[in-house]
């Protein structure tokens, strides 16, 4: 445990450090500040702007900052020879690839709760009050971002375990579309032959359904999310998050870093 957590903070303090996630992030929290002023052009509808905009810049700079963070987490360490020093002293590899995903999960949670608060502080200037936090699901629908992240996180380490960053941002990436739109994929395939159905449902097990984690909709409209609902979109996400560390795990470990 010692050993993860010592990789998983200096995995922290180098993602501090990279100016193109602090950028993100900067520009995530200045888009939800604004959008109270941008909810002033429209009519009667502000609070659905409101909580749109806010969240929208939320799961996006979100999601580019766990992909671009997460892409380079290993590829780098071995393109810089930076890896060599660190399993040569007694880290195994699975110690390695699990503290720096732990690291990685810690910084998306740190900058996704860092724009919670920004959010919710234009959410009470709004609403006069933290009432919204009794009222809506605000506590599910970032709880449900935390996982969400970390199933990128882990999407964007499996990758980084046996291509360049490059590649592996632009293969999570892809993931994330085709997650987003898996829900649409099956149904679409499911009106075609059995093979193209066969196809779509292998699809649907390997593609994440990031639409399982997506609470927004409850959001905006004030809808009580059922707390089986949310726990098994959480569930859904930790398990599948698991499943690709492992099989990150055991890719990194048969890799021949020579």
């Amino acid at each position: 445990m010692t050993k993860l957590l010592a990789i998983s903070g200096v995995t922290i303090r180098e993602a501090l450090r990279q100016k193109l996630a602090v950028n993100l992030l900067v520009f995530a929290l200045a888009l939800v500040a604004a959008s109270f002023m941008l909810s002033t052009l429209t009519f009667g509808e502000q609070y659905r702007v409101i909580v749109d905009i806010g969240l929208s810049a939320m799961e996006v700079f979100g999601t580019l900052i766990a992909v671009f963070l997460g892409a380079g987490l290993i590829a780098r360490d071995i393109e810089r020879r930076t890896l060599y020093p660190i399993i040569a002293k007694p880290v195994s590899r699975a110690e390695y690839v699990l503290g720096r995903y732990l690291g990685l999960v810690a910084t998306t949670t740190l900058n996704l709760l860092v724009m919670a608060v920004v959010f919710a502080a234009v959410l009470a200037y709004y609403l006069k009050g933290l009432a919204f936090l009794r009222d809506t699901p605000f506590v599910a629908v970032i709880a449900s971002m935390i996982v969400r992240f970390a199933v990128v996180g882990a999407i964007a380490a499996f990758f980084s375990c046996f291509t360049t960053a490059t590649l592996s941002a632009i293969f999570t990436l892809s993931m994330v579309v085709a997650g987003l739109l898996s829900s649409d994929l099956v149904r679409y395939w499911a009106q075609q032959g059995p093979l193209a159905r066969a196809v779509g449902k292998a699809a649907f097990v390997l593609v994440p359904n990031l639409e399982a984690l997506n609470l927004k909709e409850a959001m905006v409209y004030k809808d009580a999310v059922p707390l089986s609902f949310a726990l098994t979109g959480l569930g859904y996400g930790v398990l599948y998050a698991a499943a690709v560390l492992a099989f990150a795990v055991a890719v990194f470990s048969r890799r021949d870093l020579r």
